[in-house]
Parts: C-alpha cells; structure tokens; sequence
C-alpha cells in the first residue's frame, strides 16, 4: 500500500517541478547517487542538488498525506 501510494504521488507532483529540479530529486533520492556525482552532471552546485531534493521530498510528503486521505 505504501508503494502504491508513493508511486501515485510521485505521478501527481513530477509535472510541478523543472526537469533539472527532478532529476537532482530522483537521481539522489531514488537511485542513491551522491549529491557530488548529480551536481557535477546536471551542471548545478551541491547545495541545489539538496535545496532540489528537500522541496520535492517536502511535496511528495504533503501529497501523500492528502491521498492517504482520501
């Protein structure tokens, strides 16, 4: 159930956000590469690759809470 939850999610708030905002996301978060590996291919600094993963693990948390509601 909770998979199920964190896939829909992860459907509902991917179009809220920049491709480069996601992958920073996805690439740290989901595949668990380093924040160091991620800045240097997306061409950002460390500290965007975490300010990108902080504002959308904030909206996924929000996201399921508001379908785990329904």
């Amino acid at each position: 159930h909770e998979r199920s939850l964190l896939r829909r999610a992860l459907e509902r708030v991917r179009p809220e956000f920049r491709a480069a905002t996601w992958q920073a996301f996805y690439r740290t978060a989901v595949d668990g590469a380093p924040a160091g590996e991620v800045a240097r291919a997306l061409g950002i600094s460390m500290g965007a690759v975490y300010i990108a993963r902080s504002r959308v693990t904030a909206r996924l948390r929000e996201e399921i809470a508001a379908l785990g509601e329904a």
